[in-house]
């Protein structure tokens, strides 16, 4: 810069600022150029890490699990003439089908032993998005950006429907993996996945209703659940709604009045990993686990979208109130016409109760007093209420108002429920779980037995 242009700058303040502001914007953009360059050699350093950490992932158990079981059907092949593979066509990426070879096993874990070849050949990943059967008829509106990538071995589908709890359904599930999946959440997932293997069951077809230990219930998804309350309500009908899990087994078979209100028209649910259990042993496998904590988010968008009203009536004193006002908040616009705590003299008070309900004709009706309370005052009293639709749903109001912690989603994933349940409140659910569990697969394998030796004769 020559000299007395350096000198004018000196005497004019207006060109050093602007000369300030120049140089500072060029460093600036430096500076940024910098920070956009170390990210994105990061981020390119990361999926190399991550794609060659999966590949040795993959090739560790294709050594240790799909090479032996090769052998073995290899040397079944040479004795008896069985085939090795089945052959199946899948979305690959970008939707395109793509042809796999499964191992000609019924076991689902040997008969997928295979798919961790295709990782180390790059037509698979490891974890992602669950594998789907090439089906261009089964496209749905707003699939595409579930077939932009390669599916995976262990996928969040595969958790959840194994753990009968895929609720929102198949494309909802996609979805959240995929917009929220990291490399911590994927390591989980793979985890979360080895006991999933114990309750899943592949099944082309499923009974609508199943029965255990002399007790039938509603073989439904969520979905279906509640359209069958909405097509119920449309046509008029009532219908009482309960929840059956294992500890209702124990207290049916004990308490035979419980038992006579459970084997009457009323339509039961199944719930908890013992009933999914005792069913994949049966082999009729549940569709879903459908209890009332599930489904109360599902009835109330169904109530908001079609102006139905609910009442609450159970739990302790201000319970139903604070369940109330979270409801409210959470479902703006949702008609609740009253609330009610549970403690009342059942004797003396139920007409009262009663009268009070059917004053504000709600459309769905709460019942929140316990098993086998809830079920015995329900029958009860039906004829008596007017409402529709009445659901006994056990704990729910404290899970809603937050009186009870309820358990987190990866334990609820692997079937941890009831374990979260007895940390919470061991004194209370010592007998239910520690003993009841046990106690309810003894009576199930016993009912089983007795129940098939007779259907022979």
């Amino acid at each position: 810069m020559p000299q007395y242009w350096r000198s004018y700058m000196k005497t004019n303040p207006e060109l050093k600022k602007l000369e300030a502001r120049l140089t500072s914007g060029r460093r600036r953009n430096s500076l940024v150029w910098c920070r956009k360059t170390v990210f994105l050699v990061l981020r390119a350093g990361g999926l190399i890490l991550t794609a060659a950490l999966e590949w040795l992932a993959a090739l560790g158990l294709f050594l240790t699990i799909t090479l032996p079981v090769l052998i073995l059907l290899t040397g079944r092949r040479i004795v008896t003439g069985q085939k090795i593979f089945r052959r199946r066509t899948i979305y690959g990426r970008d939707g395109e089908p793509r042809e796999l070879a499964y191992f000609n096993l019924n076991y689902y874990l040997w008969q997928n032993a295979d798919l961790f070849f295709y990782v180390l050949i790059g037509r698979l990943k490891l974890i992602g998005l669950s594998i789907k059967p090439y089906d261009p008829a089964g496209r749905t509106v707003g699939d595409s950006c579930l077939h932009d990538e390669k599916p995976g071995i262990f996928n969040l589908w595969f958790l959840r429907s194994s753990a009968r709890i895929a609720h929102g359904g198949r494309l909802e599930v996609e979805k959240e993996y995929k917009y929220r999946h990291s490399l911590r959440a994927d390591l989980l997932l793979v985890l979360k996945s080895i006991p999933a293997l114990f309750f899943h069951v592949e099944s082309r077809h499923y009974e609508p209703e199943i029965e255990l230990m002399d007790i039938k219930f509603r073989n439904l998804t969520m979905t279906a659940a509640i359209d069958m309350i909405r097509e119920l309500i449309a046509a008029g009908r009532r219908q009482r709604i309960f929840f059956v899990n294992a500890d209702c087994f124990n207290q049916a078979t004990v308490n035979s009045s419980y038992r006579e209100v459970l084997q009457q028209e009323a339509c039961i649910f199944p719930d908890g990993i013992g009933v999914n259990l005792a069913c994949k042993i049966m082999h009729n496998p549940l569709r879903e686990n459908i209890n009332g904590t599930d489904m109360l988010p599902f009835l109330c968008r169904m109530a908001q979208q079609q102006g139905y009203s609910l009442y609450l009536l159970g739990g302790k004193p201000g319970i139903a109130e604070r369940m109330r006002q979270v409801l409210a908040a959470t479902y703006p616009g949702l008609r609740i016409a009253g609330c009610r705590h549970g403690y009342f003299d059942p004797d003396r008070e139920s007409d009262a109760v009663v009268t009070a309900i059917n004053a504000v004709a709600p459309t769905l009706l709460l019942v929140a007093f316990g098993v086998p309370r809830q079920e015995l005052w329900i029958t009860e009293h039906f004829n008596r209420l007017t409402c529709p639709i009445i659901i006994g749903v056990g704990g729910l109001f404290d899970f809603y108002s937050g009186n009870i912690r309820r358990a987190p989603q990866w334990m609820r994933e692997v079937g941890l429920e009831w374990f979260f349940r007895l940390m919470m409140e061991p004194g209370r659910m010592f007998y239910r779980y520690v003993i009841g569990n046990p106690l309810f697969l003894w009576r199930f394998i016993r009912w089983k037995r007795q129940h098939f030796v007779s259907r022979e004769l």
